[in-house]
């Protein structure tokens, strides 16, 4: 079973926070999200904006499209 867009954008979030040692909290503060969004993004539920992916990009230094990845 493939993953749907939104739980490749989930787990791509979680490792790469986790890969930068940054707990929720931490990371909600500096992409400017709430904590129970962060929570339904990684878990594939959220139907983010570009706005948002935009924000969670650069909180994690990286790129929109390496998140869709």
């Amino acid at each position: 079973m493939s993953l749907t867009l939104r739980q490749k954008l989930g787990r791509n979030i979680a490792t790469l926070r986790a890969q930068a040692r940054l707990n929720k909290v931490d990371f909600c503060l500096m992409a400017h999200i709430s904590r129970p969004l962060l929570d339904s993004i990684e878990a594939g539920e959220a139907n983010v904006t570009l706005d948002t992916l935009e924000r969670l990009a650069s909180a994690l230094g990286t790129s929109a499209s390496r998140l869709l990845d």
